[in-house]
């Protein structure tokens, strides 16, 4: 199956960031990029191939889905690298790519008939906004992770491996805005047409969903962090920390996500 394919790249990838965590080596750098771009390849290549296997849209179950996922994490860490150019940010994405490849292969592949209303066009154009759209909230979430690491061995003068790889602070804050940005507009259009999906169903359904109430806070809780950042300035700490808090609320979110999926 492709999917085991994927998960041997994204697991030899992940071990060679690592490695390049504690050495600093470019070769493995680049290797690191190679293997990770070739994983994303197979799962582009599994999902072209489901489709034109099946004709179901390549939202058609969970397997679907998780690998929908990490194309949207491989996607997030190329156009971060390409902006940036700093490899250690999939040294936070590649756990959560192996992590996604790991729980697509647990679900099986197999396209059942679905009801009338999950088979609605507005589900297969909004999902891929949402998914890309979180994968960038939670690269905002590893970069403020690394903004945290890095403060603190500034705090401490512990000027060791760790330190001297990962990037400035300024330049974490950057990718983290930008992460946080693009996230939270695509998570936005993302979130509009799934609310004209839902709007398909009765209004009972729609205010009693869990998908949409845990949705909608987090929404609410980055678009209160941008709105803020605006206008009244907020300190890069404050950025990672509240950045952190709104990843544990897309936690949330796609536990109700995975648990409307398997009603």
């Amino acid at each position: 199956m492709i999917s085991y394919i994927s998960l041997i790249f994204y697991m030899i990838a992940f071990i060679h960031i690592i490695l390049f965590l504690l050495w600093g080596n470019k070769n493995v750098r680049s290797l690191f990029n190679i293997f990770t771009g070739t994983g994303l390849l197979f799962n582009i290549a599994d999902m072209a191939l489901r489709y034109f296997n099946t004709g179901a849209a390549p939202t058609s179950t969970l397997y679907d889905v998780m690998n929908m996922v990490c194309i949207s994490f491989g996607i997030t860490y190329f156009i971060l690298y390409a902006k940036y150019k700093r490899p250690l940010i999939g040294l936070f994405i590649s756990p959560f790519m192996v992590a996604a490849s790991i729980v697509s292969i647990c679900f099986p592949p197999n396209v059942s008939p679905s009801y009338p209303v999950i088979d609605s066009i507005w589900r297969y154009v909004h999902l891929p906004f949402i998914v890309l759209g979180t994968t960038f909230l939670v690269a905002a979430f590893t970069a403020s992770l690394m903004y945290l690491i890095q403060e603190a061995q500034l705090k401490k003068k512990n000027f060791g491996f760790i330190f001297q790889r990962f990037p400035a602070l300024d330049t974490i804050a950057n990718i983290n805005n930008t992460s946080l940005q693009t996230g939270f507009y695509l998570f936005t259009i993302g979130s509009a047409l799934g609310f004209v999906w839902m709007l398909q169903n009765n209004l009972e359904e729609i205010l009693s969903s869990e998908k949409i109430i845990f949705s909608i806070l987090t929404w609410f809780l980055y678009a209160a962090l941008i709105i803020l950042k605006k206008h009244k300035p907020m300190t890069p700490k404050q950025t990672a920390q509240w950045t952190v808090i709104g990843f544990i609320l897309i936690l949330v979110t796609y536990v109700g996500v995975a648990n409307f999926m398997l009603r």
